[in-house]
């Protein structure tokens, strides 16, 4: 590997020296120190591009990349967050510690200044708006609107003191500190702020300021630039297909979203909510054809299949997908297979899941109530390593009862992926042999779930 990194590392100084040849690639290198991580991955914000890049020993990494487009990326090393700007010809570095992020994070290269600015953004968000959203969107209309236009105004000073941006980047970034804005308030406004004040009646002024309804939603360049923005075009477009009562959910989301003119942004819109939705569908053939016939993404199309392949797999009377050695909090590991010859309630959750929290006084009712019969109630975190010790600690202030594990990649562990789980909490009812019951099982709050396990003759 050391050779390797050596070689990658001559490569990534001939390309500073070449201009006329780092026109379609694009370079990004880094060293991490005081860490043990084997891998990063490099997601653009679109999604087209997902890449990981592994670690060396020496903690080095360095790749070189065919973009499918310019814009902002998102880094993760699975405990920080980067987001960097490239662009086709650039060379990227950056350096840092993942366990003290904050204090020795360092950009060099092409986009260094924009990279460091986007930085300064998170801190300057952190500042104003803070980090508890019941706080923040609890604030009384005038209060609240007050802060959003501080910040916007914090941002947009920030932007203009910071030197080294392409003109048509900082354009772009303009717009994108605006979407900002309009999320925060179309948030206030449609949901957030009567529920964290339990006040489900509550309506905004008449004055209260709300530019979806004038703005566009086929902007594609802010659209492969905004995160804030990309949001906004997929929640109008879900409004979109729910104004209609009369027709079927499905049929009017293909209708819809099949009438978009922006290729990209027909496909993005496509793909999100497909990927989303397709482990709830019933009839999840005719809705992957009708996926297939509409989107022109060849990458989409490849994962949508992955996802509708491992679906049809999980049916109820199939072999449930397994895994191997998940840490259990009790000491040592534990398999799948270590529960055969019991029915297995499973609950995926996480520490940081609020729904999930909320379903933890039903479930250790529900065990309490069927201890010593022939069930295992099995909970498998999908915390990442930036959590692990909040998995570790709620275990026990929670005193959570049942086997309490932890998926071995989070999200990317395959039982997960296997089950396309794509939210949580999610539950899974698994019979003595080994073959799915449910993949989809009622949650502990309902009285379904109890009808459900009544009638196993636990």
């Amino acid at each position: 590997m050391r050779s390797t990194i050596a070689i990658l590392l001559a490569i990534f100084v001939a390309s500073c020296a070449q201009k006329e040849d780092r026109k379609e690639y694009t370079i990004v290198s880094g060293k991490l120190s005081n860490s043990d991580i084997e891998s990063v991955r490099l997601i653009s914000i679109n999604g087209d591009f997902n890449k990981e890049i592994p670690v060396s020993n020496e903690g080095q990494f360095l790749d070189t990349l065919f973009l499918t487009a310019d814009m902002p990326h998102r880094l993760t090393d699975g405990i920080n967050h980067i987001v960097l700007y490239l662009e086709k010809g650039y060379a990227v570095h950056l350096d840092y510690n993942p366990k003290d992020f904050a204090h020795t994070i360092q950009f060099e290269g092409e986009g260094a200044d924009l990279n460091r600015y986007y930085l300064q953004k998170q801190d300057k968000n952190r500042e104003i708006e803070g980090t508890d959203f019941e706080s923040f969107y609890g604030l009384e209309e005038s209060h609240f609107i007050q802060k959003v236009e501080e910040l916007n105004l914090a941002i947009n000073e920030l932007l203009a003191s910071t030197a080294n941006i392409p003109e048509y980047v900082r354009e772009k970034e303009k717009r994108a500190i605006d979407h900002y804005s309009i999320i925060q308030l179309a948030q206030y406004k449609d949901f957030a702020h009567a529920d964290v004040t339990a006040n489900p009646n509550f309506t905004v002024s008449e004055n209260f300021k709300d530019e979806r309804s004038s703005m566009s939603f086929l902007n594609e360049e802010d659209f492969n630039y905004s995160v804030f923005y990309n949001s906004l075009v997929h929640l109008h477009y879900k409004e979109q297909i729910q104004k209609d009562s009369l027709v079927d959910p499905n049929e009017a989301f293909f209708q819809v979203v099949g009438e978009i003119p922006v290729e990209n942004i027909r496909n993005s819109v496509l793909y999100r909510t497909v990927w989303g939705s397709m482990p709830y569908i019933q009839n999840v053939d005719s809705y992957y054809e009708k996926f297939m016939s509409i989107s022109t993404n060849e990458t989409h199309k490849k994962e949508i299949t992955d996802a509708y392949n491992r679906i049809k797999k999980i049916k109820p009377g199939s072999y449930s997908p397994t895994f191997e050695a998940y840490e259990n909090h009790a000491g040592g590991y534990s398999s799948l297979g270590d529960f055969k010859g019991k029915y297995v309630y499973v609950d995926v959750w996480a520490s940081w899941c609020a729904p999930c929290i909320k379903e933890i006084p039903d479930l250790k009712e529900v065990e309490k109530k069927y201890r010593g019969k022939n069930i295992e109630f099995l909970s498998i975190s999908v915390d990442t390593d930036r959590s692990y010790d909040d998995w570790k600690k709620m275990v026990v202030d929670k005193e959570l009862t049942g086997v309490q594990l932890i998926a071995d990649k989070a999200w990317d562990s395959e039982f997960i992926k296997d089950y396309q789980i794509k939210g949580i909490p999610r539950y899974i009812l698994i019979d003595p042999e080994g073959k799915i019951v449910n993949a989809m099982a009622p949650s502990p709050a309902t009285d379904e779930l109890e009808t459900t396990l009544e009638a196993l003759n636990l």
